[in-house]
């Protein structure tokens, strides 16, 4: 099993360094075709300006744009001179309200997209990252500055709770986990009567053995305020490379004014995420 069309964003060359990278690797190990949508955002507030202020504001605002488009398209032609990977690329420049039906239409029949982290590490990613989820419903792998994409082989943790979320994430994440050597799943204070009580994250190891994954489970307690607090610690006491793990299992409002997994996960990863929902 493998993904054949892996896609990515670029909103600004600076930040997107290290998720390109990571997409061009996964798409040539994978022999996939690499989509590269290349998207500057206008950000112009109407309804805010004296009369006829705001077209001129949105006409500057746009050419301000459409010009970092340009720049960036130019980047990504000399970027991707040499590699040998299947690739094509997309430049659009769209108002800000307009960004997420943009997304969702381009990339609701890809296999994976590739992004930077959100919050510290790029202003766009967390907009990019939510439509990509929610709109056009595909996993997002994030890549933190300064990582890569995870390698063939080596360890990969999963977040386990036995929710709808989480399995997504494992289900979209099945041609990486396949590759790797180990797969640590790992279960935070699992509720004493739930239906797998005797056997918790038995029947995902077997799915994933069955996938060709070697799998161990590791049922810990819940001994940090969040779930994503514990899933960094644990994937640092193993070496895990990449973190599997379910998307806004509460809601985005939620989450961001209480925290939650996701949330602590996204600010504070210092390896590649891959979540679905």
């Amino acid at each position: 099993m493998s993904y054949k069309i892996i896609a990515t964003i670029l909103t600004d060359a600076d930040d997107a360094t290290e998720a390109l990278d990571a997409a061009i690797a996964l798409a040539g190990r994978m022999d996939a075709h690499l989509d590269i949508y290349v998207v500057t955002i206008s950000h112009t507030e109407t309804n805010t300006y004296f009369m006829g202020a705001e077209a001129m504001m949105i006409a500057e605002q746009t050419r301000d744009a459409m010009a970092e488009r340009d720049k960036l398209d130019i980047w990504v032609n000399d970027r991707m001179q040499g590699e040998v990977v299947r690739w094509s690329m997309q430049a659009a420049t769209v108002q800000g309200p307009a960004l997420t039906s943009y997304l969702a239409q381009k990339l609701r029949f890809c296999d994976l997209i590739v992004l930077p982290r959100p919050y510290q590490d790029s202003a766009e990613a967390a907009v990019l990252v939510e439509a990509c989820l929610f709109a056009a419903e595909r996993p997002v792998l994030m890549i933190p500055k300064g990582c890569k994409a995870p390698d063939a082989g080596g360890h990969i943790l999963m977040g386990w709770n036995d929710g709808a979320e989480a399995l997504a994430a494992a289900r979209a994440a099945l041609p990486i986990l396949e590759q790797a050597d180990v797969t640590d799943i790992c279960i935070i204070d699992p509720p004493a009567h739930a239906a797998d009580r005797s056997d918790p994250g038995g029947a995902m190891a077997q799915y994933l053995m069955r996938h060709g994954s070697r799998a161990e489970v590791a049922v810990l307690a819940k001994t940090e305020p969040y779930v994503g607090d514990i899933l960094l610690r644990r994937a640092r006491e193993v070496g895990a490379q990449m973190i599997v793990s379910g998307a806004y299992g509460h809601s985005r409002l939620r989450e961001a004014v209480f925290g939650g997994a996701t949330r602590s996960l996204l600010e504070t990863a210092d390896r590649p995420i891959l979540m679905a929902r």
